[in-house]
């Protein structure tokens, strides 16, 4: 065979392999949507939907065509030589199978991650690597059918590569009509700029990027836009960038503090009480995994008791609804809350020995309190026993802590670790043994994947919801667990209150809870859903005695996130204190101070909720879980990324300084 002949097989064997490769990512991309999306709400998008499978067939063709692209070149070089190009065609169907297996695989891939993260393949998947390994991955085989999503990418490819290698003997056998050389010249040419053009995207001054796959206000078709292949590029760059750090203006950073919080340095004081001076309270944080409101609005006792023992806790105390977890994994939430960071992988970076001005414990330190993180989990997860002491921790207690005081709780270890009541009976022992006033900052872990309530537990009543098998796309025994799971973990903080209530510590300890992040596993409706899909409840007890010596207000419709905790527990514990805020503001405080809370995606105001991405378009409260589908025009400033950009300049500024 000469060129003209090789390179026209070649050629076509190119575009058929592409042509394979894109039908696959087209298939997986309408599975994923129709599993997803609600068929009424596509029938009202459908510009959005056409715009997204546009621009998603885009993505298909860049990442396919450069996946083919060292063949084709290749292809190119040796078809001039009949015996080099032969074991390249033998080369070609294996080399395709694996194009193939790869977009199969991550098409099922990114749909199972947006089951359980809310978005396409992210950043947050790298918590593969830099979490528990062990235990994410038997997480990921209890919940997901990653043998059958195998063998299947397997099957595909196996199938695909048939086809082109049956395609690749077929065209052998063809006889090939000779052609001028200069219009094979001309073909060649014109391979090699189609092939540019798809895998660049476009023929404008800009490359087909992530900015062009924001094709909606609808989350469902933003995500679905991108195929894996594509987000998972995207979530390498965001993780690498998560790594740098660099100074910041001066000038820039007291500006954005001046537009978010009122001053320049972010400085504030809590006022001089006579009482808080003279009698320090205990303080106990809690964040606990996985208390989403996306679950908890499934409450209905007594036929459906997923509070517990918290329960009477949630009528008597303060509890806030409207209130947003900051992000949507624990790691975040907790050096967030902790050490002001919007860059989680600081805790195991370079920069985990930086002391933050700002963080949340440093305040009590500086009054004389002990401060003590508690968990269950191992304390090098996140490597969170090295960087909580630069953020003004005294100790980290862990696992081999509690087992120390409790080796029975080893009969009820779970996969991240163990059980929630062992862990609030630590902490309750801790502070029956004070000497000093505490701080204890908790986080829980029994309630996360594979859900598994701990052989000691009775359950309470649960019955489960239609709703909730429509969001979870898997049976009721699954949705069962996730319920009982959700209980328990509720339950013990329930019994922790009950038990601090009950005794002495109970006139002289403040206790705070909330989730880390929403449950995990949901699909969402947009917008119905934005009152509950990133938000957590935000629970308070305060002893009588302090609340009749410190002046408060309580609306139980005021916003809120993460920010705003210790601000609040600032005011109910420490005399004359300094501490700094970069947006967070006293829940219970008598001013008028209009409120925020924030999330990555999205913000609520007293008004209503805007993502983020469209904070022009707001969506008005119609009750605490509940906006209107219709928006209206938010023409405030937009908080919620000001609120961002200011986290961003100070923690850069922090690590590598002002200037």
């Amino acid at each position: 065979m000469n060129f003209q002949e090789n390179y026209k097989q070649l050629s076509r064997v190119i575009w058929l392999s592409v042509f394979i490769a894109v039908a696959i990512l087209c298939v997986g991309r309408l599975i994923f949507l129709f599993n997803i999306a609600d068929s009424a709400e596509l029938a009202q998008r459908s510009t959005d939907l056409w715009r997204a499978l546009f621009i998603g067939l885009r993505f298909d063709l860049k990442v396919v065509v450069i996946g083919f692209a060292p063949l084709l070149l290749i292809g190119l070089i040796v078809a001039a030589f009949p015996r080099l190009y032969r074991i390249l065609a033998k080369i070609f169907p294996w080399y395709a199978g694996l194009i193939f297996f790869l977009v199969t695989g991550f098409s099922i891939g990114n749909y199972y991650y947006y089951l359980t993260y809310g978005n396409h393949i992210d950043v947050f998947i790298f918590g593969l690597a830099d979490d528990d390994t062990k235990a994410v991955l038997a997480n990921a085989w209890a919940d997901y059918p990653i043998f059958l999503s195998f063998m299947s990418s397997v099957i595909v490819a196996f199938l695909s590569a048939i086809l082109v290698r049956f395609a690749i003997k077929k065209m052998a056998l063809w006889s090939w009509k000779p052609q001028h050389k200069g219009l094979t010249g001309i073909s060649v040419i014109a391979m090699i700029v189609t092939v540019f053009f798809f895998a660049r995207g476009t023929l404008g001054s800009h490359p087909l990027k992530r900015y062009h796959a924001q094709v909606s206000d609808s989350k469902i078709l933003n995500s679905i836009t991108p195929n894996g292949l594509v987000a998972l590029e995207w979530a390498k760059s965001d993780y690498k960038e998560q790594n740098k750090f660099q100074s910041v203006s001066k000038d820039l950073l007291e500006e954005q503090f001046k537009k978010v919080v009122g001053n320049t340095t972010g400085q504030f004081s809590t006022p001089y009480n006579a009482y808080l001076a003279e009698n320090k309270p205990h303080v106990v944080m809690t964040l606990m995994e996985g208390m989403g409101m996306n679950v908890l609005v499934e409450d209905n006792y007594p036929e459906n008791d997923l509070l517990g023992a918290l329960r009477p806790a949630f009528e008597s105390d303060f509890v806030f609804t409207r209130f947003l977890a900051e992000t949507t994994a624990t790691i975040n939430s907790l050096v967030n809350m902790l050490g002001q960071s919007n860059v989680p992988t600081i805790s195991h970076s370079s920069a985990q020995k930086v002391q933050v001005a700002a963080a949340a414990a440093r305040p009590y330190k500086e009054a004389g309190y002990k401060t003590i993180f508690i968990t269950a989990t191992n304390g090098m997860w996140r490597n969170v026993a090295n960087y909580l002491p630069s953020q003004g921790f005294d100790e980290v207690l862990d696992e081999n802590a509690i087992l120390k005081v409790f080796p029975e709780a080893e009969e009820f270890r779970g996969e991240w670790g163990l059980s929630d009541e062992y862990t609030f009976k630590l902490a309750e022992k801790v502070l029956k043994e004070a000497k000093q006033p505490l701080m204890i900052y908790i986080l829980t872990i029994t309630n996360h994947t594979p859900y598994q309530v701990p052989a000691n537990y009775d359950v309470k009543p649960l019955k489960v919801s239609d709703r909730l098998l429509n969001r979870m796309k898997k049976g009721e025994e699954e949705a069962t667990r996730l319920y009982e799971t959700y209980q328990y973990a509720n339950n013990a903080l329930g019994q922790f209150v009950a038990d601090i209530k009950a005794s002495s510590l109970g006139n002289s300890t403040l206790i705070a809870a909330t989730g880390d992040h929403k449950l995990r596993g949901f699909t969402m409706k947009y917008p119905e859903d934005l009152a509950v899909t990133n938000s957590v409840p935000f629970y308070l007890y305060i002893p009588e005695k302090i609340k009749e010596k410190v002046g408060y207000q309580y609306n139980k419709d005021r916003v809120g996130s993460h920010k705003d905790i210790f601000p609040t527990l600032y005011a109910f514990s420490l005399s004359g204190a300094n501490y700094y805020s970069l947006g967070g503001a006293n829940l219970l405080g008598v001013d008028s101070t209009p409120r925020f809370g924030y999330h990555s995606e999205m913000t609520y105001t007293d008004k209503g909720v805007y993502l983020n991405a469209y904070p022009e378009k707001l969506y008005s409260w119609v009750s605490e879980l509940e906006v209107k589908k219709a928006f209206t025009s938010n023409e405030k400033i937009h908080i919620g990324p000001e609120y961002h950009q200011l986290q961003t300049l100070y923690i850069n500024g922090q690590v590598k300084g002002t200037k």
